[in-house]
């Protein structure tokens, strides 16, 4: 054959080979969507929209991000050439599926993830045999997203030991960090370090606007706030102290040792921040009374914390931010976020204020965004991360502003900063300092950040936000690893619906609104449900609020389990007697009287039910919101016993009574409860009172205690509980609570009997 011609044919073949194989891959992907979309219909028919609209994002994501099956399913119309959502057809946020089909519907996915994988075997066999590597470890790599063992892919990829699974040596850095930030992070929760109370300290801001405060100091941070908050700003400087030690673990860079450079300033009332602001005449004053909650004033933090947790949250993500040193408002924020959620896995504190949302109703999603629960967090990330098109994109996240920080730049800039904290950290500060730059030259195009990195870094930050995908969608065995999320689908039980009727029942034998079920929030009800069957002998208020790494806990599970709803032996046949009891335990009781409670997570495993209602928290109907107490307002035939045992209460009770001198007391008084609910908190914390008086007219001895505690059966966000200090003498009973609310007083008062 003549060369010259034989040329040509060889580029035609090519070409031809080219297509066809851009034609197969084609067909697959459609084959694979098709059944993707066939279980995402099942799910949603069966009433689980949140875990079909994340099957339905996977067909977008993995194979066909133009399937129109998968647009319609997710409510999306088409519109010319592109898909919008129907505002006529908004799509369902709440599951209403029967318990029942739980395991029928993980069985099917489970199937469905082995036929995936199976399907791309085949192809990365093929692809082999052909000589095409690059295809093949595509498919390789997709059957280990499906499947978590594979010899064969794991062979074909060359994968490195990463624990007990095998991954690439990115994956290897992520594992290993995230372990050694973990560990650091238990370890340190279990360090104690010295706080003492100064007198010999000012605080010029504080001075200048005339307010009381106290002081007190550990090795490293010096802390102000209110008279009456000795124990929990101590507290909060020995969380301060132990974050110090996990960033030092966290950052690969030095920091100089020694007293922190800004001394820091917590108050309960916002008024007081107000106050202080206004004082100290700080700029942009009107903007920053309505939107913030937190403000540097000279070398002094000042913020609003309305309660414990929002302490503790402020002084944890003050040392993160300093420890880190950015500038940029995106990882400023992201880096507060990222700490709070490895230490506390919860957020409650805000710099700028999450944006009020438009409309009478919000929805779930929007609820979902003021959820203090990182859990719910991860799963905005999770169907952020899975999105085929829109989001925040990496390279934007360094040039959003505080003062304009919608819900999805702080999901974002939270999410992207936990994961380059395990990636590499000197890549985050690399790109502040760049975004720092080129804002300085007035400079903001995310083109240029995206140059300049790449330059210095020879890494793409579209690399990195594929990146970021892959780890919040568990890419691979190790990915999902890192994170060990149960997934929602696999939080499904039998048995669950009917305890969900009986609890709805109790709540509106209270006048309460029944509440919704979600799978999302019943993933960590799940592990620990799994780990009290497990260990059978943990039946006592302290071992069922927390969980120990060396009885198969986790740290995370520890911290959920401390404000859970913990029935041991549950029995459908008895559940009007089960929740008779509660009312003598305040948290489980806000349980039944919490308006702000929407949606709970709930797992029935054997004998042993778990009730997650810290997370579907919201805004309750005009009808329903405002505080609430119990005994009831105006109601003097409710009949008490007028104590109760300290065993029932848990650990916060007995040292309550050690501290008021009654050591070793076996009963205490029947607790008087307030409700204002844990989306608002309690702001009237300086003004709040309870008073309450016996039969004769003598003024009942007792101890106020906010929502402090660590064990559910006596704590609850949102509460605040009047504990008469002995048993409640025979008879009526008065009792008055009180605060302000901005100006105006209000009083909640009422009598019951004890006997």
């Amino acid at each position: 054959m003549n060369p010259r011609t034989f040329a040509p044919s060889l580029v035609a073949f090519a070409v031809i080979a080219a297509a066809y194989a851009q034609d197969e891959d084609a067909d697959f992907n459609q084959r694979q969507a098709k059944s993707l979309n066939a279980f995402a219909k099942k799910a949603y028919d069966k009433g689980f929209p949140r875990i079909a609209k994340v099957v339905w994002m996977q067909v977008h994501k993995l194979y066909d991000d133009k399937n129109a099956d998968a647009w319609s399913g997710l409510g999306y119309v088409k519109v010319g050439n592109s898909w919008s959502p129907d505002t006529k057809k908004p799509y369902p946020t709440q599951d209403t599926g029967n318990g029942a089909e739980g395991q029928p519907l993980q069985r099917a996915y489970e199937q469905l993830k082995k036929d995936l994988a199976g399907q791309h075997r085949l192809q990365a066999d093929k692809w082999q045999k052909a000589g095409r590597a690059d295809k093949a470890n595509h498919h390789w790599r997709m059957v280990l997203r499906w499947v978590d063992d594979d010899d064969q892919a794991k062979k074909a990829l060359d994968y490195v030991e990463v624990g007990t699974l095998s991954g690439t040596d990115l994956e290897k850095t992520l594992y290993d960090r995230s372990k050694t930030i973990e560990k650091a992070v238990e370890e340190q929760s279990k360090t104690d370090y010295e706080v003492k109370q100064v007198t010999d300290v000012q605080c010029e801001p504080l001075d200048r606007a005339q307010v009381k405060y106290i002081t007190v100091r550990s090795e490293h941070f010096t802390l102000h706030g209110d008279e009456d908050q000795l124990d929990n700003l101590s507290n909060a400087l020995r969380w301060a102290e132990r974050t110090l030690r996990v960033c030092k673990v966290a950052f690969p860079w030095e920091f100089k040792d020694g007293p922190w450079p800004n001394d820091w300033a917590c108050f309960t009332a916002k008024e007081t921040y107000q106050q202080i602001l206004k004082a100290n005449k700080v700029p942009d004053l009107e903007w920053r009374l309505e939107h913030t909650s937190t403000c540097g004033i000279g070398r002094t933090a000042v913020a609003a914390t309305s309660g414990v947790q929002v302490t503790f949250d402020s002084c944890v993500r003050n040392v993160a931010r300093g420890y880190a040193g950015f500038g940029s408002d995106g990882y400023v924020e992201g880096i507060g976020h990222t700490f709070v959620g490895m230490i506390f896995n919860n957020n409650r504190l805000f710099s700028v204020d999450l944006k009020k949302q438009q409309g009478t109703v919000a929805s779930e999603e929007d609820r979902e965004f003021q959820s203090p629960d990182f859990d719910v967090w991860k799963n905005l990330s999770l169907e952020l991360a899975w999105r085929s098109t829109g989001g925040v994109p990496a390279n934007k996240v360094p040039f959003a502003e505080a003062s304009n920080f919608t819900n999805e730049e702080r999901i974002k800039a939270w999410s992207f900063c936990d994961y380059m904290m395990r990636r590499d950290p000197e890549m985050l500060r690399a790109m502040d300092q760049i975004a720092q730059d080129l804002k300085q030259k007035r400079i903001k195009q995310p083109a240029e950040f995206d140059k300049a990195f790449e330059e210095a870094h020879k890494v793409p930050v579209a690399q990195l936000d594929k990146e970021w995908e892959d780890f919040w969608t568990g890419a691979s065995p190790v990915l999902k690893a890192i994170q060990n999320n149960t997934p929602p689908i696999a939080a499904i039980s039998k048995g669950v619906d009917k305890w969900l009727e009986a609890f709805n029942a109790a709540r509106k034998s209270h006048g309460r609104a029944a509440v919704t079920w979600s799978a999302n929030f019943s993933a960590r009800c799940k592990e620990h449900a799994e780990y009290l069957k497990k260990n059978k002998d943990l039946r006592d208020p302290a071992s069922m609020h927390t969980q120990s790494v060396e009885l198969g806990g986790s740290y995370v599970g520890s911290l959920f389990a401390q404000m859970a709803l913990v029935i041991p032996d549950a029995s459908i046949g008895n559940a009007k007697k089960t929740f008779e009891p509660w009312l003598n335990r305040p948290g489980y009781r806000d349980a039944l009287l919490n308006n702000t409670i929407l949606s709970v997570g709930m797992y029935l495993e054997g004998d042993v039910l778990v009730i997650n209602a810290t997370s579907g928290i919201g805004t309750p109907r005009a009808s329903n919101s405002g505080a609430d107490c119990y005994p009831p307002r105006n109601d003097g035939g409710l009949i008490v016993e007028g104590e109760v045992p300290v065993e029932e209460l848990g650990p916060d009770i007995v040292k309550l009574l050690e501290k008021h001198g009654r050591a070793g007391k076996k009963t205490i008084g029947f607790p008087l409860t307030i409700h204002f609910g844990s989306t608002g908190g309690i702001q009237a914390r300086g003004s709040l009172r309870c008073v309450a008086q016996g039969p004769k007219g003598d003024a009942i001895e007792g101890v106020l205690v906010f929502d402090e505690g660590t064990c559910r059966t006596t704590s609850a966000p949102g509460m605040a509980t009047f504990w008469p200090l002995d048993p409640l003498p025979k008879g009526k009973i008065a009792f008055q609570w009180s605060w302000l609310a901005g100006q105006e007083q209000q009083t909640l008062k009422g009598g019951f009997a004890a006997k």
